[in-house]
């Protein structure tokens, strides 16, 4: 896959699956590259030169190992050989992981339980600079998605059950449909009241009834088929909220997983906008990492879809946010115009039409946010100074404060920490480093780390030497 070259503040937060699975095995470049070499000749492959460099090139994109070389890296960590064979690099090496699974369950109503148990199930949390499907294999994740949810649209209009809880007082089954309610209701008010909660609590009270759920649907099959968009498009909300703070968090791999769980849930209720929301959101993660190409591929499938189904969508904000992404994409290519042209047509898509059926996924919905997101953009383009103007919304007092969801503005306090400490301003970058973190709940983000790492050399000052003390 082609990627600019063009230095952005981006560009380095992109880790090789490789490297990360080298650094949880406890191995240096050099020892790994020996016990490469040891186990190439053990398997019969012949004399391999056990040189760190060539881990290094492998790790950074600059060269691809030989066959030979990627089965003796499976077979260091129990990838079967078929599957080495089954996917390209480095994909397979998430096998390794144990976080591929997500990927490979089948794209369908059946499927649900066993997608939200595997996004929700509990692995140590850590932040992870690369995703699951990049390449070919994010493209396959756009592809699959779009048939199968082209597929749930093409259902009679009978075989999808309006979103309502009703039926659930009207089914006689063994088991107890009052908890399946219960945790509909939980949910629900976890999602309503996200503006109240920080994260830190926010995510394991949602993965909770998730799991519950989930426990339903698996138990009861035929309250997947009976429902229709009420509990799944509910699951699929949750999800992306889960999915939102794993990102902020950069815990890209299990938000990935949060994330395409939600999609299949949506793709279940045939609920295309919900879906097409997700699937932006998800776009915006590659984007994270300057994953540009990639994103497109997931931008360009969701647009496609609301094109083909010819849904009017109800809620502005999803052509917005979609607007908004294509600008960070047209950043992280270094084109300006193309980055100012997207953000125009968001704004004119805010403006054309009314919010009949706003989606909770997408809490926030006027012209201050597309300037936060503007700085963003801005920020890609490696211009911090036009892009600090734009973050006054979270900044300033002399404007009025935008009202945001706690992780929402944490996220924006985090790049506008960014700009300023790219600009110079470290105890501005301090300061903003430490509301977020607050409105997180105490959670690191991988944001934070980064500035707090390029405020080390600024100690002395008082601001960066509190907030640095915190670590």
């Amino acid at each position: 896959m082609h990627r600019d070259e063009r230095s952005t503040a981006t560009a380095s937060r992109h880790r090789h699956p490789l490297a990360a699975l080298r650094a949880k095995a406890g191995y240096t470049h050099g020892e790994y590259a020996r016990l490469i070499a040891a186990t190439h000749a053990e398997l019969g492959f012949g004399h391999m030169a056990a040189r760190r460099e060539k881990v290094s090139r492998w790790e950074a994109g600059r060269a691809i190992p030989e066959r030979t070389a990627q089965l003796a890296i499976a077979h260091i960590h129990a990838v079967p050989k078929e599957d080495v064979d089954r996917l390209v690099w480095p994909d397979w090496l998430h096998l390794a992981h144990g976080d591929a699974r997500q990927l490979e369950i089948p794209w369908t109503t059946a499927s649900v339980p066993e997608a939200i148990l595997d996004a929700v199930t509990t692995r140590k949390q850590t932040q992870q600079g690369y995703l699951l499907a990049t390449g070919w294999a994010a493209k396959s994740l756009a592809e699959n998605w779009l048939d199968a949810m082209t597929e749930a649209l093409a259902k009679a209009p009978s075989q999808l059950v309006p979103a309502t809880p009703v039926w659930l007082w009207e089914r006689s089954t063994d088991i107890k449909l009052g908890s399946v309610l219960h945790a509909c209701t939980r949910l629900r008010t976890l999602q309503l009241f996200a503006g109240w909660f920080t994260a830190g609590w926010l995510v394991p009270a949602s993965e909770q009834e998730l799991r519950h759920l989930a426990d339903h649907f698996a138990a009861e099959p035929s309250l997947l088929d009976n429902s229709g968009q009420a509990l799944l498009t509910l699951a699929a909300e949750g999800l992306a909220l889960c999915g939102f703070i794993a990102r902020l968090q950069g815990e890209h791999v299990s938000a990935q997983r949060y994330y395409v769980a939600g999609l299949r849930c949506a793709t279940a209720a045939g609920d295309a906008e919900i879906a097409a929301a997700l699937m932006t959101l998800h776009a915006a993660q590659y984007l994270d990492l300057n994953l540009h190409e990639d994103a497109t591929e997931l931008l360009t499938s969701a647009r496609t879809l609301l094109r083909r189904s010819h849904i009017r969508v109800k809620d502005p904000a999803l052509p917005a946010l979609m607007h908004a992404q294509i600008a960070r994409v047209h950043a992280q290519r270094g084109d300006d115009l193309g980055r100012r042209r997207a953000l125009l047509a968001g704004r004119q898509a805010l403006a054309s039409a009314p919010h009949e059926h706003p989606m909770m996924i997408l809490p926030v919905r006027c012209d201050r946010w597309l300037q936060l997101m503007d700085g963003v953009s801005l920020l890609e383009l490696n211009q911090p100074d036009r892009a600090i103007k734009c973050f006054d919304p979270v900044l300033s007092d002399q404007v009025p404060q935008l009202k945001l969801p706690p992780s929402v503005r944490s996220l924006y306090l985090l790049r506008a920490a960014e700009a300023q400490v790219a600009l110079g301003d470290m105890a501005g970058g301090a300061e903003s480093v430490a509301q977020a973190t607050n409105l997180l709940g105490g959670i690191r983000s991988a944001a934070s780390e980064r500035v707090r790492l390029a405020l080390r050399a600024y100690s002395h000052l008082p601001e960066v030497r509190m907030l640095l003390s915190s670590d």
